[in-house]
Order: structure tokens, then sequence, then C-alpha cells
């Protein structure tokens, strides 16, 4: 579906958490779209939050969370104790109520079922395995891919993982892949190798890589269409997008924007959105079309005054309208589906984005989403970690969400603290602060 990152290595995750090393400099998620049937989604009432703990005993990264959070009253009702940076979470396939998190520096793999009153399990991967992202669209598989596999494969590498929580195999892929998108109904997995520039074709039913295909320019994530006979992949080096014919994975490339490192599907409008962070822009494909040469890049979408480093995009389940992050300018474009123009609020647009009650700080807006009645937008905003949280708790790091009604901010909820166990006293002296995880992906419903 999608993918992301924070700095170099573990890229799939923006356009994959929007890498967590690979799309440039900046943290964003990676969505890697998990494309599941047609139709609407199916309506829920959770939203789960990944958060990592920067904070943690003797200087080094603590255990993150796994938050669920009512989106009914946007309340939250459960936090999970997940691995140390976490930084993908993925549902099973198109099962909602199971949630996979990879643990990048435990080398482990945390599952919590949402249907049971369980603890979560932990599931170890091979020592040294440094898994970066997590997805699949089968209800029985989910596929895990590391950076490295000292012990099994040169370079890269997925690792298999049934739902008996247990690892089934390894498969060596490229160097430093970042993400991973399978094809709908547990079709071929194609795994993006940043390191190397290729893209590695795994056949599920054999677990082998059938081919690797090559020619792309630091690819960060992937895209299908609705029927799977066309994957899209991101090229964030050479600012464009290759279109792989799955069928017989022969390949043609277009243009976009400049350091293109997010796309996500709109089953609605059959639609391919993918963000430029170097040009500032949201490039929009007609896939309703039949072939790459007749799949018009329908236009190049400003994203309004100001607005910097778009990282995510989320479509309305309704199609009316798309969300747009941009991390550089703490804001959130709205744009018309229908013009692909901006749309015309009543507030400003693109819209500030500040923690209720508060004029500032930055709040770097990461990871996007809405959940299935359209009715709200959902933001990963990751302030700055500061004393500033003594005289006002809510400048913390936390999610942001907006009423699509009227394109305001409606509600925010801190992150975690890095202690439970610390307490924010303004009137101490001197006053008493303290730290907060820093948000970075949002799961609401499987994108179709």
């Amino acid at each position: 579906m999608f993918s992301w990152k924070l700095t170099g290595g573990a890229a799939g995750l923006l356009c994959a958490l929007m890498i967590c090393t690979s799309c440039g400099d900046t943290y964003r998620p990676v969505a890697n779209p998990i494309v599941s049937p047609a139709g609407d989604p199916q309506p829920i009432h959770n939203a789960y939050v990944l958060f990592t703990n920067p904070n943690g005993p003797s200087g080094i990264p603590g255990n993150g969370t796994l938050e669920q959070i009512d989106v009914s009253g946007d309340s939250v009702t459960l936090d999970v104790i997940v691995g140390r940076n976490p930084l993908f979470a993925s549902f099973l396939g198109a099962n909602i109520g199971a949630v996979y998190t990879a643990n990048e520096l435990d080398d482990s793999i945390t599952q919590q079922s949402f249907f049971t009153a369980n603890p979560p399990s932990v599931i170890t991967l091979p020592l040294g395995n440094t898994p970066v992202f997590i997805g699949g669209t089968q209800n029985t598989l989910v596929y895990v891919v590391d950076t490295v596999a000292p012990q099994i494969c040169p370079s890269g590498a997925v690792d298999v993982l049934a739902t008996g929580n247990v690892i089934t195999d390894t498969i060596c892929v490229g160097n430093n892949p970042v993400a991973l998108t399978q094809l709908p109904n547990g079709g071929k997995i194609y795994v993006m190798n940043q390191g190397d520039n290729t893209v590695s074709v795994i056949d599920p039913a054999s677990k082998l890589v059938i081919t690797t295909l090559t020619g792309f320019s630091s690819p960060v994530c992937a895209t299908s269409n609705i029927d799977g006979s066309y994957l899209f992949v991101v090229n964030k080096g050479n600012g464009t997008l290759t279109a792989i014919h799955t069928i017989d994975n022969t390949t043609t490339s277009m243009a976009v924007g400049s350091q293109p490192n997010f796309s996500i599907f709109d089953s609605r409008r059959n639609r391919l959105y993918v963000t430029n962070s170097g040009s500032n822009d949201v490039s929009v494909l007609d896939l309703s079309q039949p072939t790459p040469a007749t799949m018009m890049l329908k236009q190049s979408v400003a994203l309004g005054a100001g607005a910097l480093n778009p990282t995510s995009i989320v479509p309305l389940a309704d199609g009316s309208r798309y969300y747009v992050a941009n991390t550089g300018s703490n804001t959130v474009s709205v744009i018309d589906a229908i013009s692909n123009t901006l749309a015309s609020l009543p507030v400003a647009n693109p819209i500030p984005l500040f923690p209720v009650g508060t004029s500032g700080p930055t709040t770097q807006p990461l990871w996007i989403e809405s959940e299935p009645t359209s009715t709200k937008v959902y933001v990963t905003t990751p302030a700055p970690i500061g004393p500033a949280q003594a005289t006002n708790p809510n400048a913390a790091p936390g999610v942001t969400i907006i009423r699509t009604s009227n394109n305001t901010i409606s509600n925010f909820l801190q992150a975690p603290q890095t202690d439970p166990s610390c307490q924010v006293n303004p009137n101490a002296n001197p006053p008493t602060t303290c730290t907060y995880q820093t948000p970075l992906q949002i799961l609401t419903y499987v994108h179709n």
C-alpha cells in the first residue's frame, strides 16, 4: 500500500512508513498499499497508532507502544508495549483485529490480537536481522522485510511469518530492502531494494525469488491497481514512477515530480496519488486506462502557499477529497478530488497543525489517515520534545484529529510518556518536565 523513512536505512517506512532509512532525510511513514477486494471499506471503531520511544533507560531507545483509539469518542482504550524502535505496523491481510509490528532494535515482531484479551506475542527473528517493514494480503501469512540478515543472506531478506507465530522461511533479496507490496488475494510479492536499485519478485507458493528487476532509482514504495495487473514503483532518486505489468514483469516508466516519496491508491476514483517532497506537489494518475501508455498523468496538483515536503496522503473513502501531510510546513492540504485543486475551506488551506490550545510548537505531520465514514482525519504530529511541555502538557508529540465537516482541529491525543511514572508539574521549583514517545504510523482500515 505505501511506505516511508526517518533517516537513511529503514527506508520502506514512508512509502513504507515512509521508510525508516530511505526516503531522504525525513522520517516518514511508507504505506505499502494492501489491496483487498473492491467495495467500500468495512466500518471499524478503532485506530491503531505506533510510537517509538527514543529516550529509554541508559540513553538508548526503549520499548515502543501500539495504542488503540476508539474513533467514536477519540479516546485511548489500550496501550500495548512492543519492541525497541518499532518502525512499521500492519494488519494481517484484511484482518483488522490483528496487528503486527516490526521492531528494528530487538530483531523481533510483536503480534497483538484485539479480538481477545491475550497479551501480545513476541516473535524472535534470527540474530542480526533488522526488521523495518511488514505486510501482505493473505490472512495466514505476513512478510517481514529485513535490511540485513547476516546469518542467512549476503544482503537483505524477507522472513515468512505464519499465523502460528513461526518463521517458516527466510528469502534472500537485494541490498537494503525497505518495503514490499503483495498483489491482491495473496499474489506475487515485490520487494523494493533501495541499496542496489532493484525489485525482487517472490512467488508466495514456492517462497523463491523468481526474478530480479533492474533499472530503478532509489525505489522506496509500490502500490498496485485494484486487480493487481500493474504495480507502480516510486523512484525517489530520479522522480519517476515505474509501472510493472505483473503478468510478465515488463516495465514502463513515466515522470512525476521531484523526489517522490509516497503513493496510495484511491479505489473510489480509480486513481493513484504520489506525493513529491522535492517539488511540493501531488501527481495524480488515472488508473481506469488499460495500459501505462494511456494511464494519463492527469495533472500535478499544487498544495497551496507555503506547503513544503509532503510526506503522506490519504483519500477519503467517499471519494470527495484527499488530505496531504506537509512535514516541512506543519500543515495539511485539503484537495477537492473532482477538480484536483485546493478545496475552498472556512479555515486556512493548507490547515496549520498545532495541538489544541497552543500556538506552536512545530508539529511536523508525518503520517495521515482517514476512517471509513470520512468524517475524521488522523495525523501523527511528532512535535519536538523539551521543557516547554512543563507549562503546556499539550505541547507534546501525539495525534492531531481533523473533523472533515469543517476542516478544523477537533481533538489532540498526547503521546505516551517515555517514563509512565513521570508527573508534569509546572508549579514545582524547578518545574517538573516529562518526555514523550514519538508517533509514527496510524492504521484504521485496509484500503481497497
